[in-house]
């Protein structure tokens, strides 16, 4: 999974390289095509692989699925708003109970994904062949559900999301494009101050978090493969 954001970014970087070669070229018979539609719905699907922090607690590897809305600014740059919904797993910590048996699950975690983004077609307004390779970068939030079996004060709440991408499209038709694209995602998990004191139930076993030693917080990471579908709106 962490080597597809590498090949994206190589086929990204060789294809504009050939763009040159479309001068001399008989228009009719040229590999390049004019981008004409400006606005796009895309539906999309994720992989994302989920390292759930050191504690587990974060979500796990899992499912995402959603919709954006895109549209060119002036130049080969497009800006869109899209909205996921993805379920996962996380395991869950009692850190008022025994070491041994504090940490259980996994319980189901489901996050709302909130974001806007910026892509950069590195083809211009062109395709090459039908293809078209883009960089870009998202930010936004992501909102997770309520687990009622976590009794702790750990939440996914209103979590600051962002990362860059690379990609593909491929202009079936003038109006249809697949897309396989490569984010890495980043976000921070915040762990509450009970983590770091004593367990009520087991006194005599450590906390959760050594409050000398562990950080309170934590950024992790995730590698990101998504499926897109985009049609054009005629606005």
């Amino acid at each position: 999974m962490p080597e597809f954001p590498i090949l994206v970014v190589s086929l990204a970087l060789v294809l504009p390289a050939s763009a040159a070669a479309q001068v001399g070229h008989d228009p009719a018979n040229s590999p390049y095509r004019d981008i004409r539609n400006r606005t796009n719905l895309v539906a999309t699907g994720w992989y994302l692989r989920g390292s759930g922090g050191r504690l587990g607690l974060g979500p796990q590897s899992g499912e995402v699925v959603g919709a954006r809305y895109e549209t060119r600014l002036t130049g080969p740059s497009d800006v869109f708003l899209g909205l996921a919904l993805g379920r996962f797993e996380r395991m869950v910590i009692d850190p008022d109970g025994a070491e041994a048996t504090r940490v259980t699950g996994p319980v189901d975690q489901s996050i709302v994904f909130v974001s806007v983004g910026l892509s950069v077609l590195l083809t211009g307004d062109k395709t090459w062949n039908g293809l078209a390779p883009y960089l870009g970068a998202a930010l936004g939030l992501g909102f997770g559900g309520g687990v009622a079996s976590d009794s702790s004060e750990f939440r996914f709440n209103a979590k600051f999301v962002s990362g860059p991408h690379a990609g593909i499209r491929f202009y079936a038709t003038r109006s249809l494009s697949l897309r396989l694209e490569g984010r890495l995602l980043f976000w921070q998990l915040k762990y509450p101050s009970g983590f770091f004191t004593e367990p009520l139930r087991a006194p005599n076993d450590p906390p959760v978090l050594n409050q000398d030693t562990d950080p309170a917080s934590e950024w992790t990471s995730h590698p990101t493969l998504i499926f897109a579908v985009g049609y054009a709106l005629r606005l």
